[in-house]
């Protein structure tokens, strides 16, 4: 079995399959044990495999983000290579988003690690893929997508739901999907975002009955309005930085970061600051009793 890998991809999903899939393959009980590169030196790493206890299994050592793969950087380039030349019957995975083909030790260690480099995801050929023996057409397909985003362990999460709950026929159709899978509030509180900023009154009203209809208060809506346009406030002024270094920074998932991001290219950052502000404003008017909630929302839709 191979000792060293790299993973070269971004898809957290993915990349914790394909973690699983080395793990199986081994044939004895390995402890899994994960290094954050951009914090922790190559040193803790090596220094992990190196070191066995009386008692201790195996181990796997997943380093994530190694900035030497992406950029030239300082980093104890001669011990690193001395263990990769020679390497311990532990396990050592690096992940990345992308290598850089053009730096000196990318190409030196190549002839060392199995490269395993994931692909962008079609989601709907994903669903296909893993429908197994079930049956939901395209139309249907993409109806279930809309509703759980594209969170892949979402998808996986509400497909494998989906599948349990049709064991009987194994055919999936809309009303199956509408009456187990949970769409994602994510998806929903960004339609409505839009709508507020592109001042869609119609849209915004529809949005927001939707979520009182599912049981979400006014001041749960406040929250998550507020939280996400923070959160692609935030991304926008920290855009020069990675999807994951971003999701460090600020302490959310990578996800949301990216979701963030893509809609971040809509707004301008006054925008958002001018909805928070209002935003701001109402929830102080609501908690001291000067607007009911539901008047204070619907007021605000009216008002844009």
């Amino acid at each position: 079995m191979e000792k060293l890998y790299i993973i070269e991809g971004d898809n957290e999903f993915l990349i914790s399959q394909e973690i699983s899939k080395i793990k199986n393959q081994s044939k004895e009980e390995r402890e899994l044990i994960k290094f954050d590169l951009t914090i922790n030196p190559i040193d803790d790493v090596i220094e992990t495999l190196d070191t066995y206890g009386l008692f201790s299994t195996s181990k796997i050592v997943v380093g994530y983000n190694p900035p030497f793969l992406t950029q030239k950087t300082d980093f104890n380039e001669a011990k690193f290579l001395k263990y990769i030349k020679n390497p311990s019957d532990n396990i050592l995975i690096l992940v990345t988003p992308k290598l850089n083909n053009v730096l000196k030790i990318v190409k030196t260690i190549k002839e060392y690690f199995k490269i395993i480099t994931l692909s962008d995801i079609n989601l709907e050929n994903y669903v296909k893929d893993n429908l197994e023996d079930y049956k939901m057409d395209k139309v249907t397909i993409n109806y279930f997508l809309s509703k759980v985003g594209k969170d892949l362990y979402k998808v996986n999460s509400e497909l494998t739901k989906l599948k349990m709950y049709k064991l009987d026929t194994k055919t999936i159709s809309k009303e199956d999907i509408d009456l187990t899978v949970r769409e994602t509030i994510e998806n929903t509180i960004f339609d409505l975002i839009d709508a507020i900023i592109k001042k869609d009154k119609v849209k915004s009203y529809n949005l927001y009955n939707h979520f009182i209809e599912s049981g979400t208060e006014v001041f749960q809506i406040l929250v998550l309005l507020s939280n996400q346009i923070r959160l692609i406030y935030n991304v926008k002024v920290l855009n020069r930085l990675s999807d994951s270094k971003i999701s460090e920074t600020l302490g959310v998932k990578e996800y949301p970061v990216k979701l963030a991001r893509s809609k971040g290219l809509t707004y301008s950052k006054k925008e958002l600051l001018t909805l928070l502000y209002k935003l701001a404003i109402m929830d102080k008017d609501i908690k001291s009793g000067k607007q009911l909630p539901n008047i204070s929302f619907l007021t605000f839709v009216m008002e844009m």
